[in-house]
């Protein structure tokens, strides 16, 4: 299973849409796909048509029920929350606010049925607060839209200073090894074709 995080500093770059067609195209080429939504606009979830406010997203954090929903042929869906924000605000002072989407995936591996996904392909928000940053400590890449603007310039550097310092800071203490071992990838986007 891979797992890759769509994140960026900056709205508007199109994280949600890639995340989207990346996953219909993994999807029409044979492969299992895990969408988990983590931006509490709930984008990805409305396109699949999925209104829920109940057993989503934000559960995994607050330790309640998950629901995986089948959307398509080869693709599930975790739903967005609009209350993500929130549920972040009351993490605010917990030691591992940082890793408890890792602590749901291993601990609902099994019960889930996580094995049978090719890929988890989790959208975030434009930010790197708690939920970026449990979407970061559990994925294999990270996939950072930019678009050609000095803000888009600038959110590259603004993403890359924050994941070094998030490496740094969640570490084996014996071993000084990092958890934290996505690479990061920057992908053009929204460039006129002149």
């Amino acid at each position: 299973m891979k797992i890759i995080t769509f994140a960026a500093i900056k709205g508007g770059v199109g994280k949600t849409t890639l995340t989207f067609n990346y996953g219909e195209w993994l999807a029409r080429k044979g492969h299992k796909v895990l969408f988990i939504d983590l931006d509490h606009q709930c984008n990805l979830t409305q396109c699949y048509n999925i209104y829920e406010s109940q057993n989503t997203i934000a559960n995994a954090f607050k330790g309640g029920n998950v629901d995986i929903k089948q959307v398509k042929e080869n693709i599930s869906l975790i739903p967005g929350s609009v209350q993500l924000d929130s549920v972040e605000r009351d993490l605010e002072n917990s030691d591992k606010k940082n890793m408890l989407l890792y602590l749901w995936l291993e601990d609902n591996y099994e019960k889930k049925k996580l094995g049978q996904f090719d890929y988890i392909l989790i959208d975030c928000r434009p930010d790197f607060a708690t939920a970026t940053k449990n979407a970061v400590a559990v994925s294999h890449a990270i996939i950072s839209p930019l678009t050609p603007s000095e803000f888009g310039y600038n959110a590259k550097f603004n993403l890359s200073t924050r994941l070094e310092a998030f490496r740094k800071d969640v570490i084996d203490y014996r071993t000084r090894e990092s958890y934290i071992t996505a690479e990061l990838y920057f992908l053009a986007n929204m460039i006129r074709p002149n």
